[in-house]
């Protein structure tokens, strides 16, 4: 008589660097899929752009990772952001194979204990994916802020008075200042990581740092601060003279930003929410977010 035997147990360990690739192959193919069924740009255009995100978030000694398995094989990977005081959440991705099967809310849950004492944790949802919405707010985070992924070149040249230029090192605590200013707490490890990966920029007026954004061409690790939306505007506009991308960030659709970029010739791409677990405040002044919060 043959004898049945028991599926295997999901286990949770810390993904390693040789994991890299297959946990890629996941995330390449798990935002593809549900991106592509519901006819957005894909986030993550190739397998290459998912090893490289994938393979920093690893390697980085301030991203926690999670990976879950059965019997050897990968089944999905969550990462937290540990830099600074809030900690952001994602890309959490399980393969198309084993969804809905519980891999996800068990890496949620194991980035949720992780959270040890922070003030809060926070991701960013798109907004038309049901399933991650019911799951997320199941797991006790809030829908704070509709936002969008911008994009495009706009229509006017840099705001007189203001000067928008790359960011120093010795601007990061004035940005610090700035950030706990709009938000309550400080991005400032963030930012500095930026410096050697993206272009990040600040806007002066009056030899004043009014804004800043650690990117304004990359919307999944861009985010920024200002002191009033007006200087958001400079910052972006000034950002966009600089380079020769479109610009793209995540732009907050309750803000006047949003009908500044329409009327700039900027486009929306698609949809997301910012969702939050623990401390919030709302936003004092100008900002966008990335795709960590």
């Amino acid at each position: 008589m043959a004898v049945s035997k028991a599926p295997a147990e999901i286990t949770l360990r810390s993904p390693e660097p040789d994991d890299m690739q297959e946990l890629a192959r996941i995330c390449f193919e798990a935002f593809g899929g549900i991106q592509d069924h519901h006819r957005f740009t894909r986030d993550f255009p190739s397998v290459e752009f998912a090893e490289q995100i994938i393979g920093n978030w690893i390697s980085h000694p301030n991203i926690w990772g999670v990976l879950a398995e059965r019997d050897g094989h990968l089944l999905g990977s969550n990462f937290l952001d540990e830099r600074d005081p809030i900690r952001g959440l994602g890309p959490i991705t399980v393969d198309p194979e084993g969804q809905n099967a519980g891999v996800g809310r068990r890496l949620m849950q194991a980035a949720i204990e992780r959270r040890d004492g922070a003030p809060g944790i926070r991701l960013l949802q798109d907004a038309f994916h049901m399933r991650s919405l019911c799951l997320y707010q199941s797991l006790g985070f809030d829908v704070k802020e509709p936002v969008a992924v911008m994009t495009g070149k706009p229509r006017s040249g840099p705001v007189g008075g203001v000067d928008v230029r790359p960011v120093k090192e010795d601007d990061l605590d004035e940005c610090e200042t700035l950030c706990k200013k709009v938000h309550g707490f400080e991005r400032t490890n963030e930012l500095r990581d930026a410096t050697h990966a993206f272009a990040p920029v600040v806007a002066e007026r009056d030899g004043r740092i009014v804004a800043y954004a650690t990117t304004v061409s990359f919307w999944p690790m861009g985010h920024g601060v200002a002191e009033t939306e007006e200087d958001m505007k400079a910052l972006l506009l000034g950002g966009a003279a600089i380079g020769d991308d479109p610009l793209a960030f995540l732009v907050p659709l309750r803000s006047g930003v949003f009908s500044w970029g329409l009327s700039e010739g900027l486009r929306l791409v698609k949809p997301m929410n910012i969702m939050t677990m623990g401390e919030y405040r709302e936003p004092q002044g100008g900002w966008f977010p990335n795709v960590l919060y």
